[in-house]
């Protein structure tokens, strides 16, 4: 293989933009993610009744036996029966108790929010890195490809010209590989976010798939 010829295999790396949306991922671990899913839990166990469940709770069956008996029947004993509603003298703890938590799940979940935006953000700027290094590898190739021919066509004086290109092509190369390999890692962290469901999000984010279910509407 000729040098010359040894510079063209630079045109068969091309670099593939991802396309993922930031609100679909933020939703989605919202969703999923096993702290908010568990501070979610202790919420609802918090919540407040509705009107059906507080009566079943709180109303029962009470029953008792006199002695005696009516004008209508001849036994010795009569029977007292009725319900008992036990009206609960903490409803006011209860209240203050669920707004607490509701208070802690809101803060949970901003606390959340707010390093996943962070991780976002460094990931976005990493592949905004390798986005803007393609450019300027593209460019670089094409001029490649128009010495190429010039020298082809007679005009030796460009080789050296034509080398520096290729310098500066290896040096592009070598920042798409550091890059990539950092992005690859803040995936890797970013899905980590979903607990469980982690690989449906690594599998979003590299662009295998281009939608999370119905969590990112």
């Amino acid at each position: 293989m000729s040098k010359v010829a040894g510079l063209s295999l630079f045109l068969l790396m091309p670099f593939q933009v991802l396309a993922w949306e930031d609100d679909a991922v933020l939703a989605f671990i919202s969703q999923v993610n096993p702290i908010i899913l568990a501070q979610r839990n202790v919420s609802k166990a918090y919540e407040k009744s509705d009107s059906l469940t507080w009566a079943l709770q709180n109303t029962s069956l009470s029953g008792r036996l006199g002695l005696g008996g009516t004008d209508f029947r001849d036994d010795p004993y009569t029977v007292y029966g009725g319900v008992q509603i036990n009206i609960p003298l903490s409803s006011i703890k209860e209240e203050r108790e669920q707004a607490v938590k509701l208070v802690a799940e809101a803060k949970a979940l901003d606390d959340m929010h707010t390093k996943v935006l962070l991780d976002i953000a460094q990931l976005r700027q990493m592949e905004a890195e390798l986005e803007a290094s393609d450019v300027r590898r593209k460019f670089l190739k094409e001029k490649a490809a128009w010495l190429k021919e010039r020298i082809d066509e007679g005009y030796s004086s460009e080789m050296n010209e034509l080398w520096t290109i290729g310098s500066k092509l290896n040096t592009e190369d070598a920042l798409i590989a550091k890059v990539g390999v950092l992005a690859k890692t803040q995936r890797y962290k970013l899905a980590k976010y979903a607990g469980t469901e982690w690989p449906t999000l690594l599998a979003y984010l590299e662009g295998k798939t281009e939608t999370l279910g119905g969590y990112d509407g």
